[in-house]
Protein backbone atom coordinates (compact mmCIF):
# COMPACT_ATOMS: atom_id res chain seq x y z
CA UNK A 1 0.00 0.00 0.00
CA UNK A 2 2.81 2.58 0.89
CA UNK A 3 4.32 1.55 -2.20
CA UNK A 4 1.57 2.59 -4.12
CA UNK A 5 0.87 5.81 -2.49
CA UNK A 6 4.73 6.58 -3.37
CA UNK A 7 4.00 6.27 -6.86
CA UNK A 8 0.84 7.73 -6.98
CA UNK A 9 2.95 10.61 -5.94
CA UNK A 10 4.92 11.19 -8.71
CA UNK A 11 1.50 12.03 -11.08
CA UNK A 12 -0.49 15.50 -11.91
CA UNK A 13 -3.15 16.15 -9.28
CA UNK A 14 -5.74 15.23 -11.83
CA UNK A 15 -4.41 11.63 -12.36
CA UNK A 16 -3.83 11.05 -8.67
CA UNK A 17 -7.69 11.83 -8.19
CA UNK A 18 -8.82 9.51 -11.24
CA UNK A 19 -6.60 6.26 -9.83
CA UNK A 20 -7.70 6.69 -6.09
CA UNK A 21 -11.15 7.36 -7.24
CA UNK A 22 -11.33 4.53 -9.35
CA UNK A 23 -9.55 2.18 -6.94
CA UNK A 24 -12.03 3.26 -3.88
CA UNK A 25 -15.37 2.85 -6.18
CA UNK A 26 -14.15 -0.81 -7.12
CA UNK A 27 -13.11 -2.29 -3.86
CA UNK A 28 -16.39 -0.04 -2.33
CA UNK A 29 -18.73 -1.65 -4.82
CA UNK A 30 -17.10 -5.27 -5.07
CA UNK A 31 -17.42 -5.06 -0.94
CA UNK A 32 -21.44 -3.76 -1.57
CA UNK A 33 -21.78 -6.76 -3.87
CA UNK A 34 -20.15 -9.42 -1.81
CA UNK A 35 -22.02 -8.01 1.58
CA UNK A 36 -25.53 -8.02 0.00
CA UNK A 37 -25.25 -11.82 -1.12
CA UNK A 38 -23.75 -12.51 2.60
CA UNK A 39 -27.09 -10.54 3.75
CA UNK A 40 -29.28 -12.26 1.71
CA UNK A 41 -28.04 -15.54 2.47
CA UNK A 42 -28.61 -14.95 5.79
CA UNK A 43 -31.76 -12.85 5.43
CA UNK A 44 -34.30 -15.65 6.94
CA UNK A 45 -32.67 -15.93 10.77
CA UNK A 46 -32.81 -12.09 11.14
CA UNK A 47 -35.66 -11.77 9.10
CA UNK A 48 -37.86 -13.75 11.86
CA UNK A 49 -35.58 -13.03 14.46
CA UNK A 50 -36.48 -8.92 13.78
CA UNK A 51 -39.20 -8.51 11.48
CA UNK A 52 -41.69 -11.20 13.00
CA UNK A 53 -41.03 -10.77 16.00
CA UNK A 54 -41.60 -6.93 15.98
CA UNK A 55 -44.59 -7.43 13.69
CA UNK A 56 -46.14 -9.87 16.38
CA UNK A 57 -45.37 -7.46 18.96
CA UNK A 58 -47.34 -5.02 17.27
CA UNK A 59 -50.25 -7.05 16.34
CA UNK A 60 -50.19 -8.49 20.68
CA UNK A 61 -50.57 -4.61 21.49
CA UNK A 62 -53.65 -3.67 19.07
CA UNK A 63 -55.29 -6.88 20.35
CA UNK A 64 -54.38 -5.92 23.50
CA UNK A 65 -56.11 -2.19 22.86
CA UNK A 66 -59.34 -4.14 21.48
CA UNK A 67 -59.38 -6.11 24.90
CA UNK A 68 -59.16 -2.91 26.81
CA UNK A 69 -62.10 -1.55 25.05
CA UNK A 70 -64.34 -4.37 25.39
CA UNK A 71 -63.70 -3.91 29.15
CA UNK A 72 -63.90 -0.37 29.26
CA UNK A 73 -67.67 -1.14 27.25
CA UNK A 74 -68.66 -3.57 29.64
CA UNK A 75 -67.67 -1.33 32.96
CA UNK A 76 -69.48 1.56 31.20
CA UNK A 77 -72.70 -0.82 30.76
CA UNK A 78 -72.15 -1.76 34.73
CA UNK A 79 -72.52 1.88 36.40
CA UNK A 80 -75.06 2.84 33.59
CA UNK A 81 -78.36 3.90 35.80
CA UNK A 82 -80.19 3.77 32.74
CA UNK A 83 -79.52 -0.30 32.02
CA UNK A 84 -79.91 -0.75 35.82
CA UNK A 85 -83.65 1.14 36.29
CA UNK A 86 -84.38 -1.08 33.07
CA UNK A 87 -83.67 -4.29 34.44
CA UNK A 88 -85.00 -3.03 37.68
CA UNK A 89 -87.42 -0.69 38.78
CA UNK A 90 -89.19 -0.52 35.46
CA UNK A 91 -90.34 -4.41 35.11
CA UNK A 92 -93.69 -2.54 34.38
CA UNK A 93 -92.77 -1.95 30.90
CA UNK A 94 -93.21 -4.73 28.12
CA UNK A 95 -90.51 -7.15 26.92
CA UNK A 96 -90.80 -5.04 23.55
CA UNK A 97 -90.80 -1.47 25.17
CA UNK A 98 -87.56 -2.87 27.45
CA UNK A 99 -86.06 -3.68 24.37
CA UNK A 100 -86.80 -0.36 22.42
CA UNK A 101 -85.56 1.20 25.23
CA UNK A 102 -82.29 -0.78 25.77
CA UNK A 103 -81.41 -0.03 22.24
CA UNK A 104 -81.61 3.76 22.73
CA UNK A 105 -79.20 3.40 25.62
CA UNK A 106 -76.59 1.29 23.75
CA UNK A 107 -76.68 3.41 20.76
CA UNK A 108 -75.55 6.41 22.87
CA UNK A 109 -72.93 4.46 24.92
CA UNK A 110 -71.40 2.60 21.70
CA UNK A 111 -68.73 4.52 20.55
CA UNK A 112 -66.57 1.67 18.35
CA UNK A 113 -69.58 0.03 16.47
CA UNK A 114 -66.92 -1.14 13.52
CA UNK A 115 -65.32 -3.31 16.53
CA UNK A 116 -68.47 -4.08 18.42
CA UNK A 117 -71.03 -6.11 16.10
CA UNK A 118 -73.76 -6.89 18.43
CA UNK A 119 -74.74 -7.25 22.70
CA UNK A 120 -76.50 -9.20 24.16
CA UNK A 121 -78.07 -9.18 28.12
CA UNK A 122 -79.44 -11.79 29.68
CA UNK A 123 -81.75 -11.28 32.46
CA UNK A 124 -82.30 -13.62 35.40
CA UNK A 125 -85.73 -15.24 33.55
CA UNK A 126 -83.44 -15.97 30.86
CA UNK A 127 -84.73 -13.97 28.69
CA UNK A 128 -82.36 -12.18 25.82
CA UNK A 129 -82.28 -8.73 25.28
CA UNK A 130 -80.48 -8.24 21.89
CA UNK A 131 -78.78 -4.52 19.78
CA UNK A 132 -77.84 -6.18 16.94
CA UNK A 133 -77.15 -3.06 13.79
CA UNK A 134 -78.66 -3.26 11.00
CA UNK A 135 -77.10 -6.59 9.03
CA UNK A 136 -77.54 -10.30 8.52
CA UNK A 137 -78.88 -12.29 11.55
CA UNK A 138 -75.91 -13.29 14.30
CA UNK A 139 -76.16 -16.67 16.29
CA UNK A 140 -77.62 -15.63 19.94
CA UNK A 141 -75.78 -17.05 23.56
CA UNK A 142 -76.78 -20.44 23.64
CA UNK A 143 -77.95 -22.19 27.14
CA UNK A 144 -73.98 -23.71 27.38
CA UNK A 145 -72.76 -19.93 26.47
CA UNK A 146 -74.91 -18.68 29.52
CA UNK A 147 -74.12 -21.56 31.79
CA UNK A 148 -70.52 -20.95 31.41
CA UNK A 149 -70.56 -17.00 32.13
CA UNK A 150 -72.64 -17.97 35.10
CA UNK A 151 -70.20 -20.78 36.46
CA UNK A 152 -66.94 -18.77 35.67
CA UNK A 153 -65.52 -16.25 38.00
CA UNK A 154 -63.23 -14.56 35.40
CA UNK A 155 -64.72 -13.27 31.85
CA UNK A 156 -65.25 -15.76 29.37
CA UNK A 157 -63.34 -15.24 25.61
CA UNK A 158 -63.23 -17.79 22.64
CA UNK A 159 -66.38 -18.47 21.34
CA UNK A 160 -66.68 -18.16 17.96
CA UNK A 161 -69.97 -17.13 16.26
CA UNK A 162 -71.57 -16.41 12.62
CA UNK A 163 -73.91 -14.33 10.79
CA UNK A 164 -76.26 -15.87 8.03
CA UNK A 165 -73.30 -13.76 5.60
CA UNK A 166 -70.36 -16.12 7.05
CA UNK A 167 -68.51 -13.32 8.67
CA UNK A 168 -67.54 -14.43 12.37
CA UNK A 169 -68.04 -13.02 15.70
CA UNK A 170 -65.48 -13.38 18.88
CA UNK A 171 -67.61 -13.46 22.07
CA UNK A 172 -67.14 -11.79 25.22
CA UNK A 173 -69.29 -12.69 28.01
CA UNK A 174 -69.75 -11.78 31.69
CA UNK A 175 -71.79 -11.48 34.68
CA UNK A 176 -73.81 -8.54 34.38
CA UNK A 177 -73.67 -7.30 37.96
CA UNK A 178 -74.79 -3.31 39.08
CA UNK A 179 -71.49 -1.36 39.86
CA UNK A 180 -72.88 0.07 42.78
CA UNK A 181 -75.06 -2.58 44.68
CA UNK A 182 -73.43 -5.60 43.53
CA UNK A 183 -76.80 -6.87 42.56
CA UNK A 184 -76.83 -9.74 39.68
CA UNK A 185 -78.73 -8.69 36.76
CA UNK A 186 -77.66 -11.20 34.36
CA UNK A 187 -75.40 -12.14 31.83
CA UNK A 188 -73.40 -9.49 28.96
CA UNK A 189 -72.41 -10.70 26.16
CA UNK A 190 -70.64 -8.47 23.10
CA UNK A 191 -69.86 -9.78 19.67
CA UNK A 192 -66.16 -8.22 18.72
CA UNK A 193 -66.09 -8.42 14.52
CA UNK A 194 -63.79 -10.92 13.93
CA UNK A 195 -62.45 -8.70 11.04
CA UNK A 196 -61.32 -5.84 13.26
CA UNK A 197 -58.59 -8.70 14.27
CA UNK A 198 -58.11 -9.86 10.62
CA UNK A 199 -57.55 -5.93 9.56
CA UNK A 200 -54.62 -5.43 12.63
CA UNK A 201 -52.11 -7.93 11.05
CA UNK A 202 -53.41 -8.11 7.46
CA UNK A 203 -50.85 -6.24 6.07
CA UNK A 204 -48.18 -6.70 8.66
CA UNK A 205 -46.72 -9.93 7.33
CA UNK A 206 -44.13 -11.06 5.30
CA UNK A 207 -44.43 -12.09 1.57
CA UNK A 208 -45.45 -15.57 1.14
CA UNK A 209 -46.80 -16.20 4.46
CA UNK A 210 -50.27 -15.40 6.79
CA UNK A 211 -50.78 -14.61 10.31
CA UNK A 212 -53.47 -15.90 12.50
CA UNK A 213 -54.76 -15.90 16.25
CA UNK A 214 -55.46 -19.54 18.02
CA UNK A 215 -56.39 -20.38 21.45
CA UNK A 216 -54.80 -22.51 23.67
CA UNK A 217 -57.50 -25.41 23.11
CA UNK A 218 -56.18 -25.16 19.51
CA UNK A 219 -59.37 -23.47 18.18
CA UNK A 220 -58.78 -20.92 15.53
CA UNK A 221 -60.00 -17.13 16.66
CA UNK A 222 -59.30 -14.75 13.73
CA UNK A 223 -57.66 -16.50 10.42
CA UNK A 224 -57.32 -15.04 6.62
CA UNK A 225 -59.61 -17.97 5.08
CA UNK A 226 -62.87 -17.34 6.77
CA UNK A 227 -63.31 -21.28 6.53
CA UNK A 228 -61.21 -21.94 9.34
CA UNK A 229 -62.29 -19.75 11.84
CA UNK A 230 -63.39 -21.94 15.05
CA UNK A 231 -61.62 -25.31 13.63
CA UNK A 232 -59.81 -26.97 15.85
CA UNK A 233 -56.37 -28.57 15.04
CA UNK A 234 -55.82 -31.96 17.08
CA UNK A 235 -52.00 -31.60 16.42
CA UNK A 236 -51.14 -30.18 19.49
CA UNK A 237 -47.39 -29.65 18.93
CA UNK A 238 -47.91 -27.61 15.74
CA UNK A 239 -48.23 -24.57 17.63
CA UNK A 240 -47.38 -25.33 20.94
CA UNK A 241 -44.54 -22.79 23.26
CA UNK A 242 -43.50 -22.80 26.70
CA UNK A 243 -41.45 -19.19 25.55
CA UNK A 244 -42.79 -15.78 24.70
CA UNK A 245 -41.85 -15.88 21.00
CA UNK A 246 -40.19 -18.77 19.27
CA UNK A 247 -40.01 -20.26 15.77
CA UNK A 248 -39.17 -23.69 14.01
CA UNK A 249 -39.47 -25.36 10.64
CA UNK A 250 -42.45 -27.61 10.33
CA UNK A 251 -44.98 -28.86 7.60
CA UNK A 252 -48.55 -27.11 7.28
CA UNK A 253 -50.89 -28.34 4.66
CA UNK A 254 -48.14 -30.50 2.59
CA UNK A 255 -45.95 -27.82 2.26
CA UNK A 256 -42.60 -26.71 4.63
CA UNK A 257 -43.30 -23.65 6.38
CA UNK A 258 -41.55 -21.69 8.80
CA UNK A 259 -43.80 -20.92 12.08
CA UNK A 260 -43.56 -17.89 14.83
CA UNK A 261 -45.44 -18.57 17.66
CA UNK A 262 -45.68 -15.36 20.26
CA UNK A 263 -48.05 -15.84 23.25
CA UNK A 264 -49.97 -12.87 24.45
CA UNK A 265 -48.76 -10.86 27.62
CA UNK A 266 -49.57 -11.78 31.23
CA UNK A 267 -52.12 -8.75 31.42
CA UNK A 268 -54.50 -10.65 28.89
CA UNK A 269 -54.37 -13.73 30.59
CA UNK A 270 -54.93 -12.78 33.56
CA UNK A 271 -57.96 -11.19 31.96
CA UNK A 272 -59.20 -14.57 30.80
CA UNK A 273 -57.58 -14.53 27.42
CA UNK A 274 -55.06 -17.46 26.51
CA UNK A 275 -54.13 -16.71 22.64
CA UNK A 276 -51.50 -17.23 20.43
CA UNK A 277 -50.01 -15.50 17.35
CA UNK A 278 -49.02 -17.29 14.66
CA UNK A 279 -46.92 -16.45 11.66
CA UNK A 280 -46.94 -19.09 8.89
CA UNK A 281 -43.74 -18.20 5.93
CA UNK A 282 -43.42 -20.55 2.91
CA UNK A 283 -39.80 -21.32 2.89
CA UNK A 284 -39.99 -21.61 -1.18
CA UNK A 285 -41.32 -17.84 -1.25
CA UNK A 286 -38.54 -16.43 1.29
CA UNK A 287 -35.98 -18.26 -0.50
CA UNK A 288 -37.58 -17.10 -4.34
CA UNK A 289 -37.32 -13.19 -2.85
CA UNK A 290 -33.49 -14.01 -1.60
CA UNK A 291 -32.60 -15.15 -5.04
CA UNK A 292 -34.82 -12.02 -6.38
CA UNK A 293 -32.77 -9.89 -4.36
CA UNK A 294 -29.37 -11.06 -5.17
CA UNK A 295 -29.92 -10.82 -8.60
CA UNK A 296 -31.22 -7.29 -8.33
CA UNK A 297 -28.13 -6.41 -6.11
CA UNK A 298 -26.00 -7.82 -8.78
CA UNK A 299 -27.79 -5.39 -11.64
CA UNK A 300 -27.50 -2.27 -9.39
CA UNK A 301 -24.41 -2.72 -8.21
CA UNK A 302 -22.86 -3.40 -12.14
CA UNK A 303 -24.98 -0.38 -13.19
CA UNK A 304 -23.33 1.74 -9.85
CA UNK A 305 -19.45 0.94 -10.88
CA UNK A 306 -20.13 1.53 -14.54
CA UNK A 307 -21.77 5.47 -13.40
CA UNK A 308 -19.56 5.80 -10.92
CA UNK A 309 -15.96 4.99 -13.10
CA UNK A 310 -17.57 7.80 -15.63
CA UNK A 311 -18.07 10.19 -12.49
CA UNK A 312 -15.02 10.13 -10.76
CA UNK A 313 -13.09 10.50 -14.35
CA UNK A 314 -15.50 13.46 -14.75
CA UNK A 315 -15.40 14.77 -11.87
CA UNK A 316 -11.62 14.78 -10.99
CA UNK A 317 -10.94 17.00 -14.34
CA UNK A 318 -13.94 19.40 -12.68
CA UNK A 319 -12.08 19.57 -9.80
CA UNK A 320 -8.86 20.28 -10.88
CA UNK A 321 -9.83 22.77 -13.34
CA UNK A 322 -11.50 25.01 -11.00
CA UNK A 323 -8.25 24.80 -8.24
CA UNK A 324 -5.95 25.71 -10.99
CA UNK A 325 -8.71 29.44 -11.46
CA UNK A 326 -9.08 29.92 -8.02
CA UNK A 327 -5.05 29.76 -8.20
CA UNK A 328 -4.58 31.96 -10.67
CA UNK A 329 -7.24 34.47 -9.24
CA UNK A 330 -5.12 34.25 -5.86
CA UNK A 331 -1.75 35.72 -7.86
CA UNK A 332 -3.35 38.39 -9.87
CA UNK A 333 -5.10 39.75 -6.60
CA UNK A 334 -1.75 39.10 -4.50
CA UNK A 335 0.34 41.37 -7.28
CA UNK A 336 -2.75 44.62 -7.03
CA UNK A 337 -4.46 42.92 -10.65
CA UNK A 338 -7.72 44.40 -11.11
CA UNK A 339 -10.36 42.65 -9.42
CA UNK A 340 -12.33 39.38 -10.23
CA UNK A 341 -14.97 38.95 -12.35
CA UNK A 342 -18.39 37.33 -10.76
CA UNK A 343 -19.24 33.97 -11.32
CA UNK A 344 -16.68 31.03 -11.11
CA UNK A 345 -17.37 29.22 -13.90
CA UNK A 346 -20.59 26.07 -14.82
CA UNK A 347 -19.43 24.11 -11.84
CA UNK A 348 -21.41 23.83 -8.99
CA UNK A 349 -19.38 21.62 -6.67
CA UNK A 350 -17.62 23.11 -3.35
CA UNK A 351 -13.97 24.35 -5.02
CA UNK A 352 -16.86 26.59 -7.64
CA UNK A 353 -18.47 27.77 -4.56
CA UNK A 354 -15.37 28.65 -2.42
CA UNK A 355 -14.29 30.46 -5.84
CA UNK A 356 -17.34 32.43 -6.12
CA UNK A 357 -17.28 33.60 -2.50
CA UNK A 358 -13.45 34.54 -2.86
CA UNK A 359 -15.09 36.86 -6.13
CA UNK A 360 -17.30 38.30 -3.75
CA UNK A 361 -15.37 38.89 -0.86
CA UNK A 362 -12.82 40.74 -3.06
CA UNK A 363 -15.36 42.94 -4.60
CA UNK A 364 -16.81 43.38 -1.27
CA UNK A 365 -13.83 44.41 0.15
CA UNK A 366 -12.99 47.12 -2.41
CA UNK A 367 -16.82 48.56 -2.06
CA UNK A 368 -16.02 48.82 2.07
CA UNK A 369 -12.84 50.51 1.34
CA UNK A 370 -14.66 52.81 -1.27
CA UNK A 371 -17.34 53.40 1.25
CA UNK A 372 -15.02 53.87 4.06
CA UNK A 373 -13.34 56.71 2.36
CA UNK A 374 -17.03 58.42 1.69
CA UNK A 375 -17.91 58.09 5.10
CA UNK A 376 -14.79 59.91 6.18
CA UNK A 377 -15.36 62.41 4.16
CA UNK A 378 -18.55 63.20 5.34
CA UNK A 379 -17.98 63.05 8.25
CA UNK A 380 -15.70 65.65 7.87
CA UNK A 381 -18.31 67.93 6.28
CA UNK A 382 -20.56 67.63 9.09
CA UNK A 383 -18.57 67.71 11.77
CA UNK A 384 -17.43 71.62 10.29
CA UNK A 385 -21.62 72.23 9.46
CA UNK A 386 -21.99 71.34 13.37
CA UNK A 387 -19.56 73.61 14.03
CA UNK A 388 -20.40 76.38 12.38
CA UNK A 389 -24.64 75.54 13.71
CA UNK A 390 -23.08 76.03 16.90
CA UNK A 391 -21.21 79.44 17.00
CA UNK A 392 -24.10 80.99 14.60
CA UNK A 393 -27.12 80.03 17.07
CA UNK A 394 -24.82 81.09 20.32
CA UNK A 395 -24.15 84.44 18.44
CA UNK A 396 -27.69 84.70 17.58
CA UNK A 397 -29.88 84.16 20.69
CA UNK A 398 -27.23 86.00 23.03
CA UNK A 399 -27.82 88.71 20.75
CA UNK A 400 -31.56 88.68 20.45
CA UNK A 401 -31.36 88.32 24.99
CA UNK A 402 -29.78 91.61 24.74
CA UNK A 403 -32.42 93.23 22.60
CA UNK A 404 -35.03 92.36 24.35
CA UNK A 405 -33.34 93.78 27.39
CA UNK A 406 -33.02 97.02 26.04
CA UNK A 407 -36.35 97.05 25.23
CA UNK A 408 -37.71 96.08 28.27
CA UNK A 409 -35.43 98.84 29.94
CA UNK A 410 -37.09 101.16 26.89
CA UNK A 411 -40.66 99.92 27.72
CA UNK A 412 -41.17 98.23 24.54
CA UNK A 413 -43.50 95.10 25.01
CA UNK A 414 -44.28 94.03 21.88
CA UNK A 415 -40.69 94.36 20.77
CA UNK A 416 -39.48 92.51 23.87
CA UNK A 417 -42.16 89.88 23.11
CA UNK A 418 -41.10 89.15 19.90
CA UNK A 419 -37.64 89.43 20.66
CA UNK A 420 -37.67 87.09 23.44
CA UNK A 421 -39.82 84.70 21.62
CA UNK A 422 -37.08 84.08 18.96
CA UNK A 423 -34.19 84.01 21.34
CA UNK A 424 -36.19 81.07 22.90
CA UNK A 425 -36.86 79.41 20.01
CA UNK A 426 -33.01 79.57 18.95
CA UNK A 427 -31.85 78.54 22.07
CA UNK A 428 -34.17 75.12 21.98
CA UNK A 429 -33.06 73.98 18.61
CA UNK A 430 -29.50 74.26 19.64
CA UNK A 431 -30.12 72.67 23.25
CA UNK A 432 -26.32 72.09 23.48
CA UNK A 433 -26.45 69.82 20.50
CA UNK A 434 -28.91 67.29 22.13
CA UNK A 435 -30.49 64.83 19.84
CA UNK A 436 -33.68 64.77 22.27
CA UNK A 437 -35.50 67.60 23.95
CA UNK A 438 -38.52 66.71 26.08
CA UNK A 439 -42.24 67.49 25.09
CA UNK A 440 -42.32 70.19 27.39
CA UNK A 441 -39.10 72.03 25.50
CA UNK A 442 -40.76 70.93 22.28
CA UNK A 443 -44.10 72.69 23.10
CA UNK A 444 -42.24 75.81 24.42
CA UNK A 445 -40.41 75.58 20.71
CA UNK A 446 -44.11 75.57 19.01
CA UNK A 447 -45.25 78.31 21.28
CA UNK A 448 -42.29 80.67 20.30
CA UNK A 449 -42.51 80.24 16.44
CA UNK A 450 -46.62 80.69 16.96
CA UNK A 451 -46.03 83.99 19.11
CA UNK A 452 -43.14 85.45 16.49
CA UNK A 453 -46.04 84.49 13.79
CA UNK A 454 -48.48 86.39 15.83
CA UNK A 455 -46.64 89.33 16.21
CA UNK A 456 -46.20 89.44 12.81
CA UNK A 457 -49.51 88.84 11.80
CA UNK A 458 -51.52 90.56 14.58
CA UNK A 459 -55.57 88.70 14.47
CA UNK A 460 -54.67 86.09 11.98
CA UNK A 461 -53.85 83.59 14.27
CA UNK A 462 -54.40 81.77 17.28
CA UNK A 463 -53.99 78.33 18.92
CA UNK A 464 -54.59 76.12 21.48
CA UNK A 465 -52.25 73.35 23.06
CA UNK A 466 -53.96 70.11 24.83
CA UNK A 467 -51.30 68.15 26.39
CA UNK A 468 -51.15 65.09 28.45
CA UNK A 469 -49.18 66.52 31.70
CA UNK A 470 -48.22 62.81 31.89
CA UNK A 471 -46.06 63.06 28.64
CA UNK A 472 -44.70 66.53 29.29
CA UNK A 473 -41.51 65.73 30.97
CA UNK A 474 -40.59 62.17 28.24
CA UNK A 475 -37.66 63.09 25.96
CA UNK A 476 -38.21 62.81 21.86
CA UNK A 477 -36.70 63.92 18.86
CA UNK A 478 -36.26 67.32 18.62
CA UNK A 479 -38.04 69.82 15.61
CA UNK A 480 -40.78 67.54 14.77
CA UNK A 481 -43.61 69.79 15.74
CA UNK A 482 -42.15 73.06 14.68
CA UNK A 483 -42.18 72.21 10.89
CA UNK A 484 -45.69 70.80 10.71
CA UNK A 485 -47.36 74.16 12.56
CA UNK A 486 -45.21 76.03 10.48
CA UNK A 487 -46.50 74.40 7.06
CA UNK A 488 -49.81 74.98 8.94
CA UNK A 489 -49.47 78.45 9.24
CA UNK A 490 -48.11 79.25 5.73
CA UNK A 491 -50.22 76.90 3.56
CA UNK A 492 -53.71 76.52 6.02
CA UNK A 493 -54.03 79.41 7.61
CA UNK A 494 -52.58 82.33 5.25
CA UNK A 495 -54.53 81.34 2.27
CA UNK A 496 -57.71 81.40 4.00
CA UNK A 497 -60.44 84.71 4.09
CA UNK A 498 -60.00 86.02 7.71
CA UNK A 499 -58.75 84.51 11.02
CA UNK A 500 -57.89 80.67 11.57
CA UNK A 501 -57.02 78.75 14.76
CA UNK A 502 -54.67 75.85 15.06
CA UNK A 503 -54.63 73.43 17.77
CA UNK A 504 -51.74 71.30 19.35
CA UNK A 505 -52.67 68.24 20.98
CA UNK A 506 -50.30 65.62 22.92
CA UNK A 507 -51.19 62.08 24.60
CA UNK A 508 -49.66 58.51 25.11
CA UNK A 509 -51.13 55.69 23.32
CA UNK A 510 -49.39 52.73 24.33
CA UNK A 511 -45.52 52.06 24.04
CA UNK A 512 -46.14 55.54 21.55
CA UNK A 513 -46.14 59.36 21.91
CA UNK A 514 -48.84 60.77 19.45
CA UNK A 515 -49.09 64.72 18.52
CA UNK A 516 -52.37 65.97 16.69
CA UNK A 517 -51.36 69.00 14.93
CA UNK A 518 -55.10 70.55 13.36
CA UNK A 519 -55.83 73.94 11.45
CA UNK A 520 -59.21 74.85 10.40
CA UNK A 521 -56.93 76.65 6.92
CA UNK A 522 -57.95 75.97 3.20
CA UNK A 523 -56.96 72.50 2.74
CA UNK A 524 -56.62 70.16 -0.33
CA UNK A 525 -57.02 67.17 -1.93
CA UNK A 526 -53.41 65.43 -1.94
CA UNK A 527 -52.36 62.41 0.29
CA UNK A 528 -49.22 63.08 1.78
CA UNK A 529 -48.17 59.71 1.15
CA UNK A 530 -49.70 58.42 -2.20
CA UNK A 531 -49.56 62.20 -4.37
CA UNK A 532 -46.61 63.54 -6.76
CA UNK A 533 -43.80 65.45 -4.99
CA UNK A 534 -45.59 68.14 -6.46
CA UNK A 535 -48.36 67.82 -5.08
CA UNK A 536 -46.71 67.40 -1.73
CA UNK A 537 -44.80 70.52 -1.65
CA UNK A 538 -47.81 72.00 -1.88
CA UNK A 539 -48.29 71.74 1.65
CA UNK A 540 -44.45 71.89 2.56
CA UNK A 541 -44.04 68.06 1.96
CA UNK A 542 -39.99 68.68 2.09
CA UNK A 543 -40.48 69.66 5.91
CA UNK A 544 -43.01 66.94 6.31
CA UNK A 545 -40.65 64.17 4.73
CA UNK A 546 -37.92 65.51 6.45
CA UNK A 547 -39.38 64.79 9.84
CA UNK A 548 -41.08 61.48 8.70
CA UNK A 549 -38.10 60.13 7.35
CA UNK A 550 -36.34 61.43 10.70
CA UNK A 551 -38.73 59.72 12.99
CA UNK A 552 -38.20 56.81 10.94
CA UNK A 553 -34.61 56.54 11.12
CA UNK A 554 -34.55 57.12 14.90
CA UNK A 555 -38.21 55.19 15.91
CA UNK A 556 -38.11 52.42 13.15
CA UNK A 557 -40.55 52.09 10.24
CA UNK A 558 -43.73 51.38 12.46
CA UNK A 559 -43.65 55.74 13.16
CA UNK A 560 -43.63 58.06 11.97
CA UNK A 561 -46.39 61.26 10.39
CA UNK A 562 -49.47 60.93 8.43
CA UNK A 563 -51.92 63.50 7.04
CA UNK A 564 -55.54 64.45 6.79
CA UNK A 565 -56.85 66.91 4.58
CA UNK A 566 -60.45 68.41 3.50
CA UNK A 567 -60.84 71.28 1.30
CA UNK A 568 -62.37 74.09 2.91
CA UNK A 569 -62.34 72.16 6.13
CA UNK A 570 -58.80 72.29 7.41
CA UNK A 571 -55.76 70.05 7.62
CA UNK A 572 -54.99 67.19 10.51
CA UNK A 573 -51.22 66.14 10.91
CA UNK A 574 -50.53 63.12 13.28
CA UNK A 575 -47.10 62.18 14.32
CA UNK A 576 -46.32 58.52 16.04
CA UNK A 577 -42.96 58.43 17.85
CA UNK A 578 -41.69 55.40 20.26
CA UNK A 579 -42.63 56.52 24.08
CA UNK A 580 -39.88 55.57 26.63
CA UNK A 581 -39.98 52.06 28.43
CA UNK A 582 -41.65 52.34 32.07
CA UNK A 583 -39.28 51.71 34.82
CA UNK A 584 -41.62 48.97 35.87
CA UNK A 585 -42.53 47.65 32.86
CA UNK A 586 -38.18 47.40 32.36
CA UNK A 587 -38.32 45.79 35.43
CA UNK A 588 -40.79 43.27 34.68
CA UNK A 589 -39.63 42.17 31.10
CA UNK A 590 -35.91 42.07 32.54
CA UNK A 591 -37.52 39.72 35.44
CA UNK A 592 -39.32 37.59 32.31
Amino acid sequence: MWTLFSALRQFKIRNRLVILLLVALLVSTGSVIVISRMVAQSLLQNYLADYVESTQNEIAASVGMIVDEIHLLAARLTVNNGIYHLFNRERQLSFAARSRRLRQLLDGLLVHKEIVGAIYIVNRENRIYEYVPAGPMIQRPDLLDIHQVRSSALPIWGSVKKDTAGDAYIVFGRKFDNFYTGEALGELFIYIRQSAFHEMYRKMVPEGGFSFIIADDQRVISHPDPAQIGKVYFDTSLFHTDRPFSYKNSRYRGERVIVAIRQFDDHLKRLGIHWKIVSVISERRLFRAIARINRLVLLIGSAILLAAILAAVYFAFQITRSVARLRDKLEAFGKGGPPPAAGGGPARDEIAVLEESYDKMVLRIQDLIHKNNLEKEKQRELELTALQAQINPHFIYNTLDAIGWIAKLKRQPEIEKLVIALATFFRISLHKGDKFITVEEEIQLVQSFVTIEQMRFPGKLAADYRIDPAIRSLPILKIILQPLVENAIKHGIHPKDGPGRIEVKGYRDGDAIVFEVTDDGVGFTADFHSRSAAARNKYGGYGLRNVNERIRLEYGPGYGVSLQSEPGRGTTVTVRVGAPQDPAREEETAGS
